[in-house]
């Protein structure tokens, strides 16, 4: 088939990588623009760009899936696909240039996790499993009928990272099914999602790093991983913000929601339910370091007091 492929970060390159080793005919990829990126701010490229263009594709950079100027592009491409992989909502005027639809790749298992976020909100929920799921796109997010589904364990110490490479080999298996599934005509009695037990996995948001030690051990080491590189988990130390980037939990010792113990070089932190043993720190404007390390280098080891910054 003729495919147009979309899709902007690093988790969507690997399927333009795949499908380009594939069978089929990509004629071109829709990304997002070039961003600002990092402390300096440096117009970049987005990751499928970067990617497309190592393989010789055509790139359309739109600033809204919404211009006209969208549409008119793609009908001269005559696509009988488009493949989606973590990239915008597309409106009734684009899905109807294609003549065969279009596919999304979501990390989830559909109906759960509907939204901009679904793999950190598995992991922030502290689930033991997710997945991805294939499914033909309508107007409404994540909501048209299924394809295919794979299901992906959750480790402890995986992190939204972590996890997204561990879904890349499922997801493009069922990919591969799916695609053949329509190219095959097999589309019709595709099974509804259930709707009514669809939950939301919204944009993460900057607050949602705080840590919050009148919660569990267990909630807040899932919310460290989930949220690692962004926001980060974070709280406060002596006024100044620091993140806790890997984290373990203990119920070896029993500390006040907050109050920070010494033992030995290893450091570790009281919530309502159990302690977080911190594995990797990070202060602000500096690297992520062994706590060993940020022990060597701390003046005041005596009555640590982590805060819940508001």
């Amino acid at each position: 088939m003729k495919i147009v492929f979309m899709g902007t970060p690093e988790f969507a390159a690997h399927f333009l990588l795949h499908l380009h080793q594939s069978t089929h005919q990509i004629v071109g990829v829709v990304t997002q623009p070039d961003r600002p990126a990092g402390r300096g701010r440096v117009l970049t490229a987005p990751p499928v760009k970067v990617e497309a263009e190592r393989l010789g594709y055509p790139v359309l950079q739109p600033s809204s899936v919404k211009d006209p100027e969208l549409v008119t592009a793609l009908q001269a491409l005559n696509a009988d696909l488009f493949v989606v992989v973590a990239f915008s909502i597309l409106p009734k005027s684009v899905l109807a240039v294609s003549k065969r639809g279009a596919v999304n790749v979501h990390g989830s298992i559909l109906p759960k996790y509907r939204g901009a976020a679904p793999v950190q909100w598995a992991i922030a929920d502290g689930n033991k499993t997710t997945g991805v799921t294939i499914f033909l796109l309508d107007e409404k997010m994540d909501h048209g009928p299924i394809l295919e589904q794979r299901e992906v364990p959750i480790d402890f110490q995986d992190t939204t990272a972590s996890l997204l490479d561990k879904m890349v080999a499922p997801a493009c298996d069922a990919l591969d099914s799916a695609l053949a599934r329509i190219e095959s005509g097999n589309v019709e009695d595709l099974p509804a999602q259930a709707h009514a037990e669809a939950s939301p996995a919204p944009k993460i948001k900057k607050e949602d790093g705080i840590l919050d030690f009148t919660k569990s051990a267990a909630l807040l080491h899932d919310r460290i991983r989930a949220f690692n590189p962004w926001p980060g988990g974070y709280t406060a130390l002596a006024n100044k913000t620091v993140y806790f980037r890997k984290t373990d939990v203990s119920d070896k010792i029993t500390l006040a929601p907050g109050q920070g113990r010494i033992d030995g070089m290893r450091l570790f932190v009281g919530t309502a339910d159990g302690v977080l043993e911190v594995l990797e720190i990070q202060l602000e404007g500096k690297r992520a370091m062994p706590v060993s390390d940020f022990l060597k280098g701390l003046q005041n080891k005596e009555d640590l007091c982590f805060k819940t910054l508001v």
